[in-house]
């Protein structure tokens, strides 16, 4: 009606929008020319082109005409996670929070400042609209599109859809990625056991090679690019296994694409997941496969997901639950505690414990479970681990540091729990001033692990952490298997497709890591 709403100036109206992480142009370009090599097809070129422009257009998106430069983010980057990447300046109508332009400082891509603006202004850069134009056009690019969630979206997107913290939606998940399109829909849990197998073959690895300790995680890229930047000099200690998300991208595009007959590059893997990090983790180099294609093509935070289904009317709450397609459908309950900080290093030591008792009872152990044999039909009788054991509740928990001295078939180990950066920081400090001393340490960068994610539906707080964590840790004890090695289909695929070829496994289930660069951030408009 021509109302004049407001006699205030908008002094935001030409704010800009900033890529964090976004390449320049021309560097672009350079990534777009190599991939020539290995998509010697026009049509398919393209498409690997438009997925690298997407890919490295930045992590997360911030944009300045919303903001309303309360410091929030400012002040959770810097004393929380002491990434310090956010500064607020000037004063009073002058006031404005931006990316900083230090080059001793560099955004790690963690989302906390996502979820904990109160405005909306920051975000990760969006691929739902991408992954929508595929599911409704499959026939045009000739595209299989898979669909993979991560362990802890299952306890928090209920939330998005007015159910309580802690629900679990496994099922409905499942129902709702064939509903929107896609032809399959996987389980990166199935894909962790995998993660803890090889994480635990590294740990034994390392105590036996006599490597420096203490041998840390990797599957957490925030934590990874804040090492790779702030802390170089632990890079070596890093554990090579790659995480769930990419491995299980790697297993669709070479196992699960053997099985079907289908061509490799025909397949696109879109995993919903808990952080802002992974939208960073598959544009890596490391990430890419030997045939140039790379491992996860596009990722949507939880949020993003449950954005999608609402805009298509997919109500989560009231779908009816359906299974994971075969054969990466099931995944032992140590896969599921992967959300929840000290997840990931409870699932590795109770495999760990395994494979040292099997070390004592047969010099080729190792040659037998690459080979995919189950030792003595049953794990627990090789394991001196009861069930109780079996939980390794000493690294659970929300506190933003958890120490404790395990004993794993008579070895002695010194380990401790990290959640949040700051935390991180204070330790790797300690530890390189000689005044802490570990034998296997796991970083998570989000508070409380993947349940506190950047990609994680809003609010999230300590109670809602909580909440989320208590699910997974339930949805451990239902499952029947509780560790990666009783996983019979871990096993088989080992068997049957690795068949003990460590250049494969090497090849599919590793990587490397290098220095991180600064790349800063880019203005979008």
């Amino acid at each position: 009606y021509g109302l004049n709403l407001t006699s205030f100036q908008d002094r935001k109206g030409k704010s800009p929008l900033w890529r964090i992480g976004a390449l320049d142009p021309g560097a672009i370009k350079a990534k777009q020319k190599k991939l020539a090599k290995n998509f010697p097809r026009a049509k398919e070129l393209r498409f690997r082109q438009e997925q690298i422009a997407l890919m490295d257009s930045g992590y997360l998106e911030f944009d300045a005409s919303k903001c309303i430069d309360c410091g929030i983010c400012t002040d959770v980057c810097k004393n929380k996670q002491t990434v310090d990447f956010y500064e607020t300046v000037g004063k009073g109508f002058e006031t404005q929070t931006k990316p900083t332009d230090e080059e001793a400082k560099d955004c790690v891509n963690c989302g906390q400042c996502v979820v904990h603006c109160p405005v909306g202004a920051i975000q990760g850069v969006p691929h739902w609209q991408r992954v929508e134009e595929l599911l409704k056009s499959k026939k045009k690019h000739g595209k299989i599109i898979i669909g993979q969630i991560a362990p802890s979206v299952r306890v928090s997107i209920g939330e998005e859809f007015g159910l309580p913290a802690g629900q679990v939606m496994t099922g409905q998940l499942a129902a709702s990625l064939r509903q929107v399109g896609f032809d399959a829909a996987f389980d990166v849990t199935v894909s962790a056991d995998f993660t803890t197998y090889e994480e635990a073959r590294e740990l034994i690895h390392w105590l036996n090679a006599g490597k420096p300790r203490p041998m840390i995680t990797s599957c957490c890229p925030g934590w990874v690019r804040f090492a790779e930047f702030y802390f170089p000099e632990f890079i070596s200690h890093l554990t090579s296994t790659r995480s769930p998300e990419i491995i299980s991208g790697a297993l669709v595009k070479s196992y699960w694409a053997k099985i079907k007959k289908v061509k490799p590059e025909d397949i696109i893997v879109v995993s919903v997941m808990p952080c802002t990090a992974k939208k960073q983790e598959i544009s890596l180099e490391r990430h890419r496969l030997s045939n140039g294609l790379p491992a996860v093509d596009y990722v949507l935070t939880t949020r993003e997901y449950a954005y999608l289904l609402k805009k298509n009317n997919i109500n989560l709450a009231k779908i009816k639950p359906a299974n994971m397609d075969n054969p990466l459908a099931v995944s032992s309950g140590a896969a599921v505690i992967y959300g929840a900080s000290g997840g990931v290093m409870e699932s590795a030591l109770r495999t760990a414990e395994y494979f040292l008792q099997l070390k004592k009872q047969d010099n080729h152990w190792q040659e037998k479970i690459l080979g995919g044999e189950k030792q003595c039909g049953d794990y627990k009788k090789v394991s001196a681990l009861n069930n109780k054991r079996l939980e390794f509740k000493a690294v659970r928990g929300l506190g933003g540091l958890k120490e404790a001295t395990v004993k794993l078939a008579g070895v002695k180990l010194k380990v401790a729990v990290v959640n949040g950066l700051g935390n991180a920081r204070k330790l790797l400090t300690a530890i390189q001033n000689k005044k802490a001393h570990y034998d296997y340490l796991e970083i998570m960068a989000c508070p409380g692990g993947c349940i506190g994610g950047g990609g994680q539906p809003v609010p999230t707080n300590s109670a809602i952490r909580a909440k989320r964590a208590a699910a997974l840790y339930d949805v451990d004890q239902k499952l029947s298997i509780h560790s990666a090695h009783a996983n019979e289909g871990l096993l088989k695929t080992y068997g049957e497709f690795f068949q003990g070829d460590e250049k494969m496994i090497e090849e599919l289930l590793h990587c490397h890591y290098q220095i991180g660069e600064r790349r800063g951030y880019k203005v979008a408009k």
